[in-house]
């Protein structure tokens, strides 16, 4: 097959997601997608930040469409509320609620734990080499853009 490397970080891409989604917390919280999860420990990473939509599009490199679906789903589920700024109307800061940061715990241990998962036997010069050629598919995929 000529897309090798196409192929297995679709089937890994899958492969995490389902491991993700059978976690008690994902179970429990049925409402709350993989991307959902994610922005969630992002925005409690950085709660001493304002955090916009726009940011939140650049680090997941998301397009705004998405992001705004995303946003709204987490928003009408309670895990998020979005306050207008006083410096610039345009602007809303997204903030977890104390259901979201009640969770956040449960979904950064989930994810240490697959992270362990699926970095379990490599040495730390092995792991070191991975992403650095992971980080570089990324540049070329944001440049092919």
């Amino acid at each position: 097959m000529e897309y090798k490397t196409l192929v297995a970080l679709r089937t890994l891409s899958i492969g995490i997601r389902r491991h993700l989604d059978r976690s008690e917390v994902c179970k429990e919280l049925a409402q709350l997608t993989g991307t959902g999860g994610w922005i969630i420990g992002y925005l409690a990473d950085h709660e001493n930040e304002d955090i916009y939509q726009r940011d939140l599009e650049r680090e997941f490199r998301m397009c705004r469409s998405t992001a705004s679906k995303v946003l709204a789903a987490l928003e009408n589920a309670g895990f998020i509320v979005r306050e207008r700024v006083t410096h610039d109307d345009r602007l809303k800061k997204i903030i977890l609620t104390p259901l979201a940061k009640q969770y956040t715990e449960q979904i950064r241990e989930i994810n240490r734990k697959t992270e362990q998962t699926l970095t379990n036997g490599f040495s730390a010069e092995e792991l070191e080499t991975l992403r650095s050629y992971l980080i570089r598919m990324q540049h070329n995929i944001t440049e092919a853009d």
